[in-house]
């Protein structure tokens, strides 16, 4: 009897894709008090967009679940045991995606978004760019869709840390490609937007090869003036030219190392011919001296295009780009943001203590200043990326718009001057900016809750939702015909008239 033959799916192969994983919706600490649970995160749940029935029918989010990838939760006491749900939202036509929707737990302190509602419904599309949690006054994530996250390496982890920080599955790919291609000798080309980072991943991969203790030059093509360009790159001898005086040249600068070019895509066509030269043949004509062979190994760097039909030659491409990386812009992995940001702080030797991270876990208004921070700069494009957060870093760093200064208990020290230091005008009006909201207008304002509430109960034109009649509650549902409507009409927070509406059986 002849066995039936039935045609088996072809292998097909890919980077990670032996490690393949289901895709999940991911949650990462952003920011917390605790500065060593940055860049912890969990996958909350599975989400297969060609899956929607095996979505969950709802997940949970707290004080005390779920557990991070360093087995912990939150763990910080001004957050709700019960902080936020999220529930999917079914599609309801073929090809339509499943939504999300996020709400916060009526006596939960949660904004979800860049605008900050407690209330949120998340696209497809929203999800896949991350939406920014802020828990409490103090903790702040982020929830991204992530298509395949193969696991990472906890020692890879430990080797680029400090080279190329991050918490994104981004990097953590980039790192496994960098660890792969620097041991060779292949020349690597690494291809993203300005300020990406771009000569920090050529460092890393000079750091990590058998270079490492040799030289690393670097080198701007396209602030090299063409007529230069030779004795730049190959160098020159005394009167080899008008001018010209000895100098070794940026290869010979990098015998038995690493020779970084960066902009290439922008050398002029000259230039680019005298580069494949050398690189072919090995050896470099000094201006007015011998040829001279060299051992360098080439890693360039571009955020143009690498085609013919712009200007750049496809041999010389083929001469540099035995190994492309491509790095990501920073608006695509937020979750790196945070651990550049304390990167960039490292490095700062006169860090204002108003400032400085560190104090997060005894002083909340310094937990307060950074969660808003790092809140904000997740719903920023950064179209500079990198440089650009750098310089965003530098006046906080400096004390531009610092926190006021505060106890170990948490009050203010300036708590006897509040009244003199916030008038009831300038409170009133960001009162009425946050929608009434306490925990954004104490955010604002640099204030702890308990000492906004005692300002709001001592204003005399500000009231909290306790000091309201169920009288005066429910004519103002009649006439505004909406909750929101109802607690602006009310000028109390939307938040806190929940659970008066629920008492008098409105919801």
């Amino acid at each position: 009897m002849v066995k039936e033959l039935r045609t088996q799916p072809a292998l097909r192969t890919s980077p990670g894709a032996a490690h393949y994983s289901t895709p999940t919706l991911r949650l990462t600490i952003v920011f917390h008090p605790d500065l060593d649970r940055i860049g912890q995160w969990v996958d909350l749940c599975p989400w297969d967009p060609e899956r929607p029935d095996s979505l969950p029918a709802e997940v949970s989010l707290g004080r005390n679940t779920p557990l991070f990838s360093d087995g912990r939760a939150l763990e910080n006491s001004h957050i709700s045991r019960l902080a936020l749900i999220a529930r999917p939202g079914l599609p309801r036509q073929p090809g339509a995606r499943a939504s999300l929707r996020m709400e916060a737990h009526e006596h939960a302190d949660v904004r979800i978004g860049s605008n900050r509602h407690a209330m949120f419904i998340a696209d497809h599309d929203g999800l896949k760019s991350g939406i920014p949690l802020r828990l409490a006054h103090s903790v702040v994530l982020v929830l991204r869709w992530i298509p395949d996250s193969p696991p990472l390496d906890g020692a890879l982890r430990d080797q680029f840390a400090a080279l190329l920080p991050g918490a994104s599955p981004e990097i953590a790919q980039l790192w496994r490609d960098i660890a792969l291609v620097a041991p060779t000798l292949l020349p690597v080309l690494i291809l993203g937007e300005s300020g990406v980072g771009k000569e920090w991943v050529a460092q890393a991969i000079h750091a990590c090869s058998e270079r490492a203790q040799r030289p690393m030059v670097a080198l701007n093509l396209a602030a090299v003036p063409e007529e230069l360009a030779a004795a730049e790159l190959f160098g020159s001898v005394r009167g080899a030219f008008t001018g010209a005086l000895d100098r070794p040249g940026a290869f010979r600068r990098a015998h038995g190392g690493t020779l970084f070019l960066d902009e290439i895509a922008d050398a002029p066509l000259t230039v680019q011919v005298q580069l494949l030269r050398a690189l072919e043949q090995g050896e470099v004509q000094v201006l007015g001296g011998e040829a001279t062979r060299v051992d360098v190994r080439i890693i360039a760097a571009t955020d143009q295009p690498t085609d013919e039909e712009q200007g750049f030659r496809a041999a010389l491409r083929h001469r540099v780009a035995g190994f492309s990386l491509s790095v990501p812009p920073l608006r695509n992995r937020p979750e790196d943001i945070a651990p550049q940001v304390m990167a960039m702080l490292a490095g700062q030797v006169a860090l204002n203590e108003r400032v400085d991270p560190q104090r997060s876990g005894e002083q909340p208004a310094v937990a307060a200043h950074w969660a808003r921070f790092f809140f904000d700069a997740l719903s920023r494009e950064w179209s500079g990326n990198s440089r650009e957060l750098r310089h965003a870093v530098a006046l906080v760093a400096f004390g531009h718009n610092a926190p006021a200064p505060i106890t170990s208990g948490g009050e203010t020290l300036q708590a006897e001057k509040i009244s003199s230091g916030i008038s009831d005008e300038h409170l009133e009006r960001v009162h009425q900016a946050q929608n009434y909201e306490v925990s954004a207008t104490a955010a604002v304002l640099g204030l702890s809750r308990p000492a906004l509430y005692r300002r709001l109960q001592a204003h005399p034109r500000c009231v909290l939702a306790e000091d309201l009649t169920d009288a005066q509650v429910m004519a103002a549902v009649q006439v505004a015909g909406s909750i929101k409507a109802a607690a602006l009409h009310l000028r109390v927070s939307q938040h806190a008239l929940r659970p008066r509406l629920r008492r008098l059986g409105i919801l």
